[in-house]
């Protein structure tokens, strides 16, 4: 008798596909839970009024950064530093902003609802794969 043998190629193959098969379950995941972190960064917390002074972009290699500085009144005492979630759009204007510990968050939900709107879909992928092997069992 002879014994049939599997190719070398079908291994790395799996392996290849088990981890975009990873991929695929957790990137709506992280971008609904990204979105969610957000969105209570922004909502929840102590309201100022803050005046956006300027902002700087760092160009780096391959990304380029955006960093906002705010000025606001806290208990009767002037602070400046930086804003989370503003951009050059709104400089010179005044902006709600919710402040949490040392960090200032602009109250835009612009990003937090885009995050939101492309990971709740891309749920459903998830939630039927998991039914489907819990049925099986």
């Amino acid at each position: 008798m002879t014994e049939v043998q599997k190719p070398p190629e079908t291994l790395p193959m799996k392996i290849v596909v088990n981890i975009l098969l990873a991929v695929v379950m957790i990137f709506p995941l992280v971008l609904v839970g990204s979105g969610l972190w957000l969105l209570g960064q922004r909502q929840f917390g102590e309201k100022v009024e803050a005046e956006v002074l300027h902002c700087d972009i760092d160009i780096g290699y391959k990304a380029s950064k955006q960093y906002c500085t705010a000025r606001w009144t806290q208990d009767g005492v002037v602070h400046t530093g930086p804003i989370q979630g503003s951009g050059d759009n709104e400089v010179g204007d005044t902006v709600t902003a919710t402040i949490r510990g040392d960090e200032l968050y602009s109250r835009s939900l612009g990003l937090p609802l885009i995050l939101l709107g492309l990971g709740l879909p891309f749920c459903v992928l998830p939630y039927s794969f998991v039914r489907r092997k819990l049925r099986r069992t």
